[in-house]
Formats: structure tokens, C-alpha cells, sequence
């Protein structure tokens, strides 16, 4: 979730800036906080509010793209900051002390270019979506459903279907490989934030491996770490070991065996949910624009969706983790397309949402900083721990339903958002979404051609009046 920071730049320096390629001073700088949630800020503009403060990690550690020579990065907390600069091959220190807790050792890593979209690659992608079951994805979910919490927890891991099952069956023998020992002791408790954390970099970051021509598993070098930067990358830490689970399990026959299956999944997911009608409706009503749309699904997915974009030479991309889609009986196909098109789209247009949001930093924490109410304890809301992160979900949900209002019948609407509406509240716990869509829809109604700035303004009017 990455953000244009401008409104805490005067907090950065306090502690001063910090150089080189190895911390000499036997005393590290020590950042200090009221809260645990902090923010740390790239070149003055990138902002990124979800760090944690952990202090059981003995490092923390922040990884760096070096896009450029020389980073800055900043981290800043209600109180204090410090700010860095930073070159790839670099480690850098510091503390972190939450008031009533002990110090965390947070440290920087300044790593290579992550992202390279080469001419050749521009060229086959630019203007396309592409929906995808990827072969080294679909080996860590295998391993996410064999752990201990994968068997518990349904929002990871959709125990519903008959190849679930098969996987179960016959992957139970490896059950305590080596690699199994690892997932277990990351993922460690269902609906645990940190254990997501693990989970979502785990499969996110297989995204960028694939199986060579001798059955090894390597990194592609297209888009190096797919994962969110508050991670490292699982996959480059266990390599040896995923390849070896891979190699004994046999799990490439596995996944040759069913490829009809995937591809049927594939072929249903991209009926319901047309793409380029979605990518046109987003880039007529946002300033934004990418080059291409990129799904990433597998059977064994739930409901953990996360997305991730990326940048280089002149082109974007956005890449969509998600489930698969599946019809329900009881609805008639557009309802069907609604109900699975809110997957995807809620998560494509966190990529036009969040940078619209950045400019508007300061009205959205000042009246969403009361966080209870507006999301109540449970249901995965403690995964949104700032005021910026709250609204950006309650936005995203809501542009979903400007897009149904314009794309699908008055019938239709007055079937899918009441679903869509009791989900956020009774099922996610944002607890005021039902009167923030209709207050939008409300808006929108007015003046269909209004600006999504002006939307902006007249929602976070009316929020502050809550």
C-alpha cells in the first residue's frame, strides 16, 4: 500500500541522517513511538504506514530497493524520526522503542533493482490482463495447506473442494519435510496478523520463480520480490528446501495432472470477470494509468487477496493475488459477474484509490483517527491499523459500487450491494460501510461525471460529521 508522503516530512531529521555502507558507532540511533504502527517514507514521497514494531524479530528488517544510487529513507512515528541514505549492498541499524515495550532492531538493507520490464517484455504485456495458476504459486500453496494453521484457517486455505482433498491425500506423506517445519513456525495461528504476513510473502514472492529446464527452481529476474516490502522473501531464504519438498513429493506431475482442471478454473474466472472493462471504467475516472493486469490465483486460496504494482522503464504494472471464481446457483449471471468481479476489482483499484488518498494524508488521518468507529475488533480489521489503511479499504469497496451502478441494472444493484454491504459490517466489521457506499452511490447519483477529488472531498466531509 504505497503512499505519497508530505504532511510528517517536517518530523524527518530529528534524529538526524544516517550514512554508509556499515553502521560504525557502538550506539545506535533510537527512534521512539506511542504506538505500534509506524511509517517509513522513500525518497520523500513513497510512504508506506503499515510497519510494525516487533521487537521479538532481533532484526527487523526492511529491504530497499535502490532504484537509483542513493535512497533516503525515513521512519517516522507519531512523535520522532530518523532518516537514512542508503545504497544496495548496504545494512544500516537502529532501535525502535514503543513506550512500556523493549527496543526492536529494525535494520535497512539496501538491495539491487527489483523490477526490469525489458522492450521485449513491454511490448508482449502493454495494454493486455493476463489471468494466471502459476506453477511455483501453486507449489506454496501446497505447502500453506499441509501446515498446521492451514488446515485451520479457511480465510488462507478453501477446504471446500474436491481437489483440496486430492492435495491433502497426496501431499499428506511429506507432511513433515524439513520445509514444513518452517511454515509451521511462521504461520502459527489462524487469523494472526504475523502469520499472514509470512503467508502472504510466501506466495506473492513465488510468483517470480519458476521451474528451469533441469527441474530447479530459480527466480526469473522479471520482477525479483513480489512480495510487500515489510517481508522478506520466504522463497530466496528456503530455496534449497521447497526445491528438495518439490523434487521428492513429485509435485510437478501433480500439477501436470491437472491441467485441465486449471484450465477450466482460468476459463471460468475470465467469464465473470471481464478485465478490460473494468481497467477502461477505473483510467476514465482516475488520473492513473497501467499498462497491464496481471491475476494470480490458485484453487487452494480463500479469501487472503492481496495486490502488489511495479514500475520501470516507463511502464506499470499491477498484479492481483486472489481466489478463483466460482458462480452460485441462486443468482442470475450478471449478479454472478458482480459478486465475482468485487474480488479483483477491489483489489485493482487499491492501485488508483491509495495514490489518490496520498494527496488527501492529513483529512483522512485527522477524521478517521477514532478507528473504532469506523472497523470493530475481529474479522481481520487489527491488519488495517491506521486511519489511512481503514479508509482506503471502506474507498476501495465503495468505488466497486460506482462501477456496478454504471455497468449493471437497477435490478441488479438492488440484489448485490445490500450483499456486498452486510459483508464489510457483519462479516469484515467496517461497521459503518453501509452508510458510506450509500452516501457515495448518493454523490455519484447527483453528478456522474463529478471528479473523483471532489468525491473525495465531499466523503471526507461527511465522515468528520459522524
Amino acid at each position: 500500500m504505497k503512499t505519497v508522503f508530505k504532511s510528517a516530512l517536517g518530523l524527518v531529521l530529528t534524529l538526524g541522517l544516517v550514512t554508509g555502507h556499515a553502521q560504525k558507532k557502538k550506539e545506535l540511533p533510537v527512534l521512539h513511538s506511542n504506538v505500534e504502527t509506524i511509517t517509513y517514507v522513500l525518497n520523500n514521497t513513497d510512504r508506506n504506514p503499515g510497519w510494525r514494531i516487533s521487537p521479538d524479530l532481533k532484526p527487523d528488517r526492511l529491504e530497499v530497493e535502490c532504484k537509483q544510487k542513493v535512497m533516503k529513507v525515513a521512519f517516522v512515528t507519531d512523535v520522532d524520526s530518523v532518516s537514512f541514505q542508503v545504497k544496495a549492498g548496504d545494512t544500516l541499524q537502529f532501535y525502535v522503542l514503543q513506550k512500556g515495550r523493549e527496543k526492536a532492531l529494525t535494520e535497512i538493507v539496501g538491495t539491487p533493482k527489483n523490477v526490469n520490464f525489458t522492450k521485449k517484455y513491454i511490448k508482449a504485456h502493454k495494454g493486455k490482463s493476463t489471468v494466471e495458476i502459476p506453477e511455483v504459486h501453486e507449489l506454496a500453496n501446497v505447502l500453506v495447506a499441509l501446515s498446521t494453521v492451514g488446515q485451520q484457517d479457511s480465510n488462507m486455505v478453501d477446504m471446500t473442494t474436491p481437489y483440496y482433498k486430492e492435495v491433502m491425500a497426496y501431499f499428506a506423506p511429506y507432511k513433515n519435510h524439513p520445509i514444513m517445519q518452517v511454515v509451521n513456525r511462521h504461520i502459527t495461528k489462524p487469523f494472526d496478523n504475523d502469520s499472514y504476513w509470512y503467508y502472504y510473502a510466501l506466495k506473492m514472492n513465488a510468483c517470480a520463480y519458476v521451474f528451469d529446464k533441469k527441474g530447479h527452481i530459480r527466480n526469473e529476474g522479471i520482477i525479483r520480490k513480489m512480495g510487500f516490502n515489510n517481508q522478506a522473501d520466504p522463497m530466496a531464504a528456503n530455496l534449497a528446501l521447497v526445491e528438495d519438498f518439490a523434487r521428492k513429493s513429485n509435485f510437478r506431475a501433480f500439477y501436470q495432472k491437472h491441467q485441465l482442471y486449471y484450465g477450466s478454473l482460468l476459463q471460468t474466472y475470465r467469464s465473470l470477470n471481464p478485465m478490460e472493462q473494468m481497467q477502461t471504467w477505473l483510467e476514465a475516472k482516475f488520473p492513473t494509468k497501467y499498462g497491464s493486469y496481471r491475476v494470480t490465483f490458485s484453487p487452494l486460496v480463500g479469501g487472503a487477496h492481496s495486490t502488489q504494482r511495479f514500475e520501470d522503464n516507463g511502464f506499470g504494472q499491477t498484479v492481483m493475488f486472489v481466489c478463483r471464481a466460482e458462480p452460485v446457483a441462486q443468482y442470475n449471471a450478471k449478479v454472478n459477474e458482480m459478486l465475482a468481479s468485487r474480488v479483483v476489482f477491489t483489489e485493482i483499484d487499491h492501485n488508483f484509490v491509495n495514490p489518490m488518498s496520498d494527496t488527501y494524508i492529513r483529512q483522512i488521518n485527522e477524521v478517521f483517527s477514532d478507528r473504532k468507529k469506523w472497523a470493530a475488533e475481529g474479522n481481520g480489521t487489527s491488519a488495517y491499523g491506521s486511519p489511512y489503511t481503514v479508509f482506503n479499504e471502506y474507498m476501495t469497496w465503495a468505488v466497486y459500487s460506482l462501477y456496478c451502478l454504471d455497468t449493471f441494472s437497477a435490478e441488479d444493484n438492488a440484489t448485490f450491494l445490500p450483499l456486498m454491504e452486510r459483508q464489510m459490517e457483519k462479516g469484515r466489521s467496517f461497521i459503518k460501510f453501509g452508510a458510506f457506499n450509500q452516501k457515495l452511490l448518493a454523490l455519484y447519483k447527483e453528478n456522474p461525471s463529478r471528479s473523483i477529488e471532489d468525491l473525495y472531498t465531499q466523503m471526507l466531509a461527511w465522515s468528520k460529521t459522524q
